[in-house]
Formats: C-alpha cells, structure tokens, sequence
C-alpha cells in the first residue's frame, strides 16, 4: 500500500469518527483554574480511559450559575438552563460552594435525562483536588455516554488499586437515589469526616496565602511596626530574657488578636437566621476562622523572615552586645525578629482596620463566598428595610 493509500484510508477512519464535547461550566476563580487545567489534559485521558474511538472535545466556560441558593436540584436546574443553548453532549458544573444532602456533604450530583452532573469542589478535600476532580470528571463522561458505571461509590474515580482502596478508607463515598424528575444519582460523603474534609477544602477554595498581598495596609502596619520594633533596645532584652514557651504564646495571642479584630471589624461573622442553618452557619464561620488564621499566620511567617534579615544586616554586634552585656548570638536574633514579629502583628490588626471590607472579603474569600455574602447581606437589608426594595 502506497503512502498516498495510507493517509486516504487514514483520513477515511477520521472522518467516520464520532465527536463528543464535553462542556465544562466553571464559576469564576478556583473552579475556573481547575477547568482551564482539565482542558489540558480531559482529552487524551478520554480517549485512554473511555472510548478512543471518539474525538472528545473539551470547552470551557466561565459563569457565576447561582450563588445564595444552595438547594442541590435548583442548583442543577440552572444548570441544565445555562447549557441549554449550547451545543455541548455532555455539561458537567464545576462550583466551589459547598452542598449538603442532610448532614451529608454532596461531592457529585448527576442527571442522565438532561446529561449534564455538578461537582462541589470542596466536598474533594484540600489534597490533590485537581487530580481527584479529573478522575471523578473521566468517570461521569463514562457514565453519561452510557458506557460505564461512573462507580464513585466504590473509589473508582481513582485509576490506581492503591488510590481505591485510599479513597474507600479516607473518603467513604455513598450513592443516593432519588425519584422521576430529580437527579438520577447523588454522591455523598459521610457526615463527619466528609464535613471535616468539606471544610479543608473550603479553607483551600479561599486561598488563605492571598490575604498576605491582598491587605495592603495590614502588611504595612505590620513591616513598619516590626521594623521599628527591631532596633529598639529595650526589645532586645526582652525578646533574649522570656523563655520560648512566652515567645511563642505571644505569636499565638497576636494571631488571635488580628483574626478576631479582622473578623469583628469587617462584619465576617455570619448569624443563623433560623435554627435549620445553624450548622451551615457554623460551617461557614468556622472556614472563615481557619482562612483568616493561616492567612495571617503566611502573612508573619514573611514578615518574621524580613525581620530576622534585616536585624541581621543592620544591627551590629558591637552595638547589640553592649545592651545584652555579651556578644549576640545568632539565636538572639531569632529571638528578637520572633517578638517583634508578634508584637507587630498586633498593630497588624489595627493596620486591617484601614483596608475597605470590599478588599477584606476579596483577600479572604473566593468569588463564590463573596457573591453569596453580598446575596446574603442585600436579602438582610431588605428584610431590615422593606420599604427601600418597593
């Protein structure tokens, strides 16, 4: 056969080829990272786990679906409304807020009538999020084609024996049916460790490291109070007279402090409006908590590094060794960025004070929870005010 014969025949195979696309449906921010990165990478795992007989086209799209409701079916109905008019074979939701069946967290509704299914990021957990929604991502286009069992249940979104067996042990998945006119199949995890890794991946969806560079004036109070605090001789006795044990006490106590000012002052703590989103509630505010504290404690660990560099190379030993009456060692130096950094965190807070609550909530929350927050806050206002809505 002729070169020429070859790659007619070639050409011939491909254009009897069936095409699949395969819609991704990203709210802004994470989840919209997470689809751009699946792109990438869906097709030739499509074609290696699937059916390589197909040509899958993957596309994505960016848009906010819904934010303050968090019924899981309305969730999936706005859905299947968004994709209507597109020429999409399969819609598959990437959202970043979190949705419960009961006191169970959803990881992963499905509807085969209108061959669409949503993923809540979070319910994935913080580690190795992406690798997790890709495999579940491969395994739903399996189970919308019709060509096998999406089997979540069982851990086979993992391709590994090892990643099963994992999954089965750390994240016990259950499959939940429901009648005509509902979703054909529900993924959920199980009440505690399910809301424990529920939680962990809201933490992550916020970015907590964000809030270092996205509280500018916090960072300011911050690196100038600790700055000036570095070359005061009265910290340098302190910070190599107290013990580790108060050193430390002192980052703990600052930290709390900034946490608890940044959550007072900017109006992030959330109240159940009814005794039925109390736990939701709890669950948000206790991600609130978790974001600010690791943000806060990036935010020191960066200033203690610039601290320590900067007690390094400008205090010289012969003028630090005269006020501690010996010659410094390199442990006073950490000792001395270490309480000028708790110290200085303290001020961080009133520092926080100057940020706008618009930048707060941007350097704290993800698109999603700051949509949800503004829903939230504008329902409360008109609840509060009805004549201003009429």
């Amino acid at each position: 056969m002729t070169d020429l014969e070859q790659e007619e025949g070639s050409n011939a195979v491909e254009a009897g080829r069936r095409t699949v696309v395969v819609g991704l449906l990203a709210d802004p921010d994470t989840p919209a990272e997470v689809a751009a990165k699946l792109v990438e990478d869906l097709p030739e795992e499509l074609s290696a786990r699937v059916d390589d007989s197909i040509t899958w086209d993957v596309r994505t799209m960016t848009h906010p679906v819904i934010a303050s409701v968090q019924d899981p079916e309305e969730v999936l109905s706005a859905v299947a409304e968004q994709t209507a008019n597109t020429d999409w074979d399969i819609g598959i939701y990437l959202t970043d807020l979190p949705m419960q069946h009961g006191d169970r967290p959803i990881l992963v509704d499905v509807d085969h009538d209108r061959r669409i299914a949503g993923l809540s990021l979070p319910g994935f957990g913080p580690l190795l999020q992406h690798h997790e929604v890709r495999n579940a991502v491969v395994r739903l286009v399996a189970d919308l084609i019709g060509s096998a069992d999406a089997g979540l249940d069982h851990g086979q979104h993992h391709p590994s024996l090892l990643g099963r067996v994992a999954a089965r042990l750390l994240q016990p998945v259950h499959l939940v049916r429901a009648g005509k006119g509902k979703h054909t199949r529900r993924y959920v995890t199980t009440p505690w460790l399910g809301r424990a890794r529920l939680l962990a991946g809201m933490v992550r969806t916020n970015q907590p490291w964000r809030l270092v560079l996205g509280m500018r004036s916090a960072l300011a109070a911050v690196l100038g109070t600790s700055a000036y605090l570095t070359i005061n001789s009265t910290i340098w006795l302190l910070s190599t007279r107290l013990g580790a044990g108060k050193l430390v006490l002192t980052s703990l106590v600052s930290v709390a402090l900034m946490v608890a000012w940044i959550i007072g002052a900017h109006h992030l703590w959330e109240h159940a409006r009814d005794v039925g989103e109390r736990e939701e509630t709890a669950l948000y505010n206790a991600s609130t908590v978790l974001t600010l504290s690791i943000g806060v404690l990036v935010m020191s660990a960066a200033v203690y590094v610039l601290t320590l560099l900067g007690s390094l190379f400008f205090l010289e030993p012969s003028v630090l060794g005269s006020s501690l009456g010996r010659p410094p060692t390199f442990g006073d130096h950490l000792a001395l960025a270490w309480m000028a950094t708790g110290l200085a965190t303290i001020a961080g807070a009133l520092g926080s004070g100057l940020d706008s609550e618009d930048a707060v909530r941007r350097a704290a929350y993800g698109y999603r929870e700051r949509q949800r927050r503004d829903e939230i806050g504008e329902d409360s206002e008109n609840t509060t005010n009805p004549s201003s809505s009429s």
